[in-house]
């Protein structure tokens, strides 16, 4: 696992937005108590469809959403990413 950064998560998240937890960590940079079990429903349903690479990726967020903590959405998200 690499350390990510707020522009690795953008650019995973951006094809996988599910109009909740995720699109809104990929807007906004915001994690609640949704965003990490919604990231792991997202892996899950990858891996058993068979894109394992995009789910380790999201795994990746995981770690990335835990280490953050939950936090509101992130003054300047869109211009880091």
């Amino acid at each position: 696992m690499n350390d990510l950064t707020d522009t690795d998560v953008h650019e995973i998240l951006r094809p996988l937005r599910d109009g909740g937890a995720l699109s809104r960590l990929y807007a906004t940079g915001e994690i609640t108590e949704d965003t990490i079990p919604a990231l792991g429903v997202l892996s899950s349903e990858l891996d058993e469809r068979g894109e394992h690479e995009t789910a380790e990726r999201v795994a990746d967020v995981i770690t990335y959403a835990a280490a953050v903590g939950e936090r509101p959405s992130a003054n300047g998200w869109t211009s880091k990413v």
